[in-house]
């Protein structure tokens, strides 16, 4: 059985086994400045106060939160706070390349990060028409934006890059096991 439910990022490949996709729009900067509010604002924060903080729009907020929580940044209490995990906190305090070397590891439990990390061990490379046909099968509607973001997402860790010509994806860094 395989259903898409876009609207919390969830995709069940069988009914016991959740696989999170990571939303189109949400880039680094969103999750790093989240996590950045939540540290500066105490132990345990009310997510209401973050969006007033951030002055995030409102639709995108729960899917940073959502993110973040994937990534396991932080934790989402039973009465709806939200507080920092060990792993949240190194990366608020921590230098640059030391968040890179945390994210890159667990980054591979996101999709489409685990498809084109594994397409890319596998071939070294990818041709811009692979990687966006393996965008298109997690975001047929937003292609685009969730291109631009998965670069992005990609840039940032040190994980994948384009080449000049913009014709192929190549590994940057060796990842995971």
């Amino acid at each position: 059985m395989l259903v898409i439910k876009y609207t919390w990022c969830i995709k069940r490949v069988s009914s016991s086994e959740h696989i999170y996709i990571l939303p189109h729009n949400v880039q680094p900067d969103h999750v790093l400045g989240f996590l950045e509010a939540i540290y500066s604002l105490g132990d345990s924060v009310d997510p209401m106060n973050l969006g007033d903080l951030l002055g995030e729009q409102v639709d995108i907020l729960p899917h940073v939160i959502d993110v973040a929580s994937s990534l396991k940044l932080i934790e989402v209490k039973e009465n709806g706070n939200i507080k920092l995990t060990k792993l949240g906190v190194e990366v608020v305090k921590g230098h640059v390349q030391l968040v890179k070397s945390k994210l890159r590891d667990v980054i591979e439990n996101i999709e489409p990060f685990k498809t084109i990390i594994n397409k890319l061990k596998a071939k070294k490379k990818l041709t811009v028409e692979e990687f966006t046909e393996i965008s298109t099968r997690f975001y047929p509607h937003n292609t685009r934006e969730a291109i631009n973001t998965i670069l992005q997402w990609g840039a940032f860790l040190g994980l994948f890059k384009m080449s000049t010509d913009d014709k192929y994806i190549y590994l940057i860094k060796k990842v995971g096991k």
